[in-house]
């Protein structure tokens, strides 16, 4: 009985981490995705106000096709759009890079057969991990801290 239940606490601890690492990946990327569509369209808009005000020739057409180009690129949403995936894109992966260790110990742990030596030494790994993100959360800003 003593087997099964250390079986499910690994495989828990492992679904747990995993969990975590995917849901704040998610979070980050979210913000990301907002943050790079604004900017992807800022930029967008203001490269296409300054095309407007140049022209290569002095052309009524050219100058009508450019203010045509600009009212379309205004109204179009592909700007956002592509602003918000590559943001999303590069917020999630980020943010797996930031947290590898703990989503390799997690996945690990969830992964490897319930009650072998390696599930053993991925959930103790991912213990000792939560351990010193605890602490180290606790006690970074007092280090970084200055006095006077």
């Amino acid at each position: 009985m003593a087997i099964a239940l250390k079986n499910i606490l690994i495989k828990t601890a492992g679904a747990g981490g995993l969990g975590l690492g995917v849901y704040d990946a998610h979070c980050r990327a979210r913000r990301d995705s907002i943050r790079y569509g604004k900017i992807q369209m800022a930029d967008s808009t203001l490269n296409g106000w300054m095309n407007t005000t140049r022209l290569t020739k002095e052309s009524d057409v050219e100058n009508a096709m450019k203010k045509g180009a600009f009212k379309w690129m205004l109204d179009s949403p592909l700007a956002k759009i592509w602003g918000n995936i590559k943001g999303y894109t590069s917020g999630f992966f980020n943010s797996v890079a930031e947290n590898v260790i703990p989503i390799t110990l997690s996945a690990g742990a969830l992964i490897t057969k319930g009650g072998s030596l390696l599930s053993k030494i991925f959930a103790g790994g991912l213990g000792i991990y939560a351990i010193y993100a605890i602490i180290n959360s606790f006690t970074s800003s007092a280090r970084s801290r200055k006095t006077p």
